[in-house]
């Protein structure tokens, strides 16, 4: 019985440490990037539609499943007011021509996204600004998702 217990307890630790190495090791920078500019296409591309509210919650939720991890989409219902994700800046069809995603070389996993975005300065007059975001990828039972967002 205590060889039992001693085999059950050393294979959860090695599976353990197996799991942990496999969260922590490099995500392959091509493959990363690929799926993060489809995601910011996708996403954007459902904002600019002209659909109903309804309709646009269901696209980005459903968009959200796809390329969110569990704990980034529990953060994120938890901020109905904040579109985190893209710092309250979506872009036009036109304007994803900008689309940018470079590899953030001081984290592992990490990416910095980059795009122009139309809107109007305090005099109601049209500008372009530049949307910066931050965040990080995992590679899990889903394939690589985004893990985490800063702006």
């Amino acid at each position: 019985m205590k060889l039992i217990k001693f085999f059950l307890i050393t294979c959860t630790i090695a599976i353990s440490s197996i799991n942990i190495a496999q969260a922590q090791s490099e995500i392959e920078p091509k493959q990363a990037i690929q799926i993060i500019k489809e995601f910011y296409t996708a996403y954007n591309t459902a904002w600019s539609a002209n659909v109903t509210p309804k309709e646009l919650d269901q696209r980005l939720d459903s968009l959200k499943m796809k390329y969110c991890s569990i704990a980034l989409m529990i953060d994120l219902k938890g901020d109905i007011d904040h579109d985190v994700l893209i710092n309250d800046q979506y872009t036009d069809v036109h304007h994803l021509k900008t689309l940018s995603v470079s590899k953030d070389k001081s984290k592992v996993n990490s990416y910095i996204v980059s795009y122009i975005a139309p809107t109007t300065n305090p005099e109601n007059k049209p500008i372009e600004e530049e949307v910066v975001i931050y965040l990080t990828i995992i590679k899990g039972a889903r394939g690589i998702v985004i893990d985490s967002v800063a702006n």
